[in-house]
């Protein structure tokens, strides 16, 4: 069962050795969810039989037909064993209707496991006799099923982690997606974890660098260690690669390292926002200028600081003085409440990132 975590595909043979176990005619997992009266079965993994029989179960024991999905008979308790026979929400006539649906599906009487994962969730583990089969759960399946129920709850924890984990960075990675900041998390070694769509065409455009069978690729040796130091920290935040062309430089900014802790599961991943001048600004001059009030010139160095330029490189990109853009940089720096520029960039990128 810990080994079907996180692999669908594996739950078949998982609940066909269980269903073999017990010498039932089904054996299903299931997550439901509250929806006013009713509980949905949103996930349904079945062993093999049940998977070529789905869309006859579906269509009435997988359903609000069936007395089972009323909302008065979810777990009371954080985990129960329970059987059709024996619930205290069914009446003499839920009964009925269960026999003959079930008998529709070519199933006999059910039992299961149940564990709330929480409030208005639960997983469930249900079996299912032989057609015509209406007995009640046995001694030693009652007992069979209390050895298996604390790993069965381990596990419906772990998959409600998992699902929470990936609803997040589904909400994530839909918004790095949506902004025009290239945005890339790689390791150590240049290996590529995450890039957003930014990233790809940024990386598609410039002569020397690009995305090769999952790695960060450089055209130089120079260029390689440069990153690896940046990414190290050894030399600050941000470096420089030139290109063919003025505007094909490529500017780097670490925007965070992540130090992962040798005593954990873990990688030590670096996030890099990643502009070149051809391609900036990166981000709207004007929402940040709405955002921080700030005028649109200091609004306009400030992305382009946050795609990965240097204030002197922003100078000569916009024609103006040095000093005239340090003392932009100032005033954005008042205006937003930090002392550096590393701050400036870091509060600018958290504050799109919560709108």
């Amino acid at each position: 069962m810990y080994a079907a975590v996180g692999e669908d595909a594996r739950w078949t043979d998982v609940l066909d050795t269980i269903k073999n176990r017990l010498g039932v005619a089904s054996a299903v997992f299931q997550r439901l969810v509250a929806n006013k009266d009713d509980l949905i079965p949103v996930v349904s993994l079945r062993d093999t039989w049940s998977t070529l029989e789905a869309t006859r179960h579906d269509e009435w024991a997988n359903s609000r037909h069936n007395p089972r999905f009323r909302r008065d008979t979810e777990p009371s308790a954080l985990q129960e064993i329970d059987s059709d026979h024996r619930n205290p929400h069914f009446t003499a006539a839920d009964r009925e209707v269960l026999q003959r649906g079930l008998t529709m599906c070519g199933l006999g009487a059910g039992f299961w496991i149940g564990c709330k994962t929480a409030p208005g969730e639960h997983t469930t583990m249900i079996f299912h006799r032989h057609i015509g089969d209406g007995r009640d759960i046995t001694l030693a399946e009652d007992e069979f099923l209390g050895q298996l129920q604390p790993h069965f709850r381990q596990i419906s924890r772990l998959l409600t982690s998992i699902a929470g984990y990936e609803a997040r960075l589904s909400v994530t990675e839909s918004f790095m997606n949506t902004t025009s900041l290239a945005l890339i998390t790689c390791d150590q070694d240049l290996g590529v974890h995450w890039m957003n769509t930014a990233a790809e065409r940024l990386l598609r455009t410039l002569p020397q660098a690009c995305f090769v069978q999952g790695r960060l690729g450089f055209r130089s040796i120079e260029a390689t260690a440069m990153v690896r130091n940046l990414i190290d920290g050894q030399h600050g935040d941000t470096c420089r690669i030139g290109g063919e062309m003025p505007a094909d430089v490529l500017h780097l900014r670490v925007l965070k390292r992540d130090a992962a802790d040798q005593r954990r599961w873990g990688r030590n991943l670096t996030l890099i926002a990643l502009c070149s001048p051809g391609t900036a600004p990166q981000i709207e001059a004007g929402e940040v200028a709405d955002l921080f009030g700030l005028t649109m010139a200091e609004a306009t160095l400030t992305t382009h600081l946050v795609g990965g330029m240097t204030v002197k490189d922003f100078a000569a990109y916009r024609g103006i003085a040095e000093g005239t853009a340090r003392m932009q940089l100032k005033s954005a720096l008042s205006k937003t409440g930090v002392g550096r520029q590393a701050d400036l960039v870091r509060q600018v990128c958290q504050s799109l990132a919560r709108l």
